[in-house]
């Protein structure tokens, strides 16, 4: 009876550490990884500025348009903001420098489905052994498979905290994530930010 607890117990842990998997693999922000500078420190509540000159273009007209660049910039404003950072209009004012590098991948998944596969019915059975019915042999009908090519869209987004004084990157924030047509209005973009910038101070 202790044996059949433990298994239970077991049983429940890995269900547990499935599901905490999974949850965080749909995080807003996808898979998010952060490099720290150990030369310069970003300090809690530091003035920013969007850094001088054109924003970076990706040269993929799905990126480089006014509707998404402005989505874009309302989210990091709002996703700062949110986390005690404080924009200003004169980058020579600011201790920090933003920018951000968006880019898009066309891939393609491949996915294989079975169906079919031994199934129950009359059986023959002799001296030799017995034989699957429905004339099939021992083993049962042949499954069928179904192979399928899935196309989608990988989405990199980095968001640089450069020092002002030293101009030197402080601190890089980088999100990929199999996007789809939420990720792309202002709510999408916008919980994206908002998770890559939670480790900052």
């Amino acid at each position: 009876m202790r044996s059949g607890v433990l298994k239970s117990l077991a049983l429940s842990a890995s269900l547990a550490a499935a599901s905490l998997t999974l949850a965080a693999c749909e995080s807003p922000g996808g898979q998010v990884s952060v490099l720290k500078s150990d030369a310069v420190a970003v300090v809690p509540g530091s003035s920013w500025a969007w850094a001088p000159g054109a924003q970076p273009g990706s040269g993929d007209p799905r990126i480089d348009n006014d509707i998404i660049q402005n989505r874009v910039k309302a989210a990091v404003e709002g996703a700062l903001a949110a986390r005690g950072y404080r924009q200003v209009s004169d980058p020579a004012s600011a201790a920090l420098l933003v920018q951000y590098h968006i880019g898009l991948q066309n891939r393609t998944e491949t996915r294989v489905d079975t169906f079919g596969g031994p199934t129950r019915g009359p059986a023959a059975c002799g001296i030799r052994g017995c034989i699957g019915g429905f004339g099939w042999g021992m083993y049962g009908p042949p499954m069928d498979v179904d192979v399928r090519n899935i196309n989608y869209v990988e989405g990199t987004v980095m968001l640089d905290l450069i020092d002002r004084a030293s101009g030197k990157l402080a601190w890089r924030a980088t999100s990929q994530k199999r996007l789809d047509q939420s990720d792309a209005n202002q709510a999408g973009v916008s919980a994206i930010f908002t998770d890559m910038v939670r480790s900052l101070p």
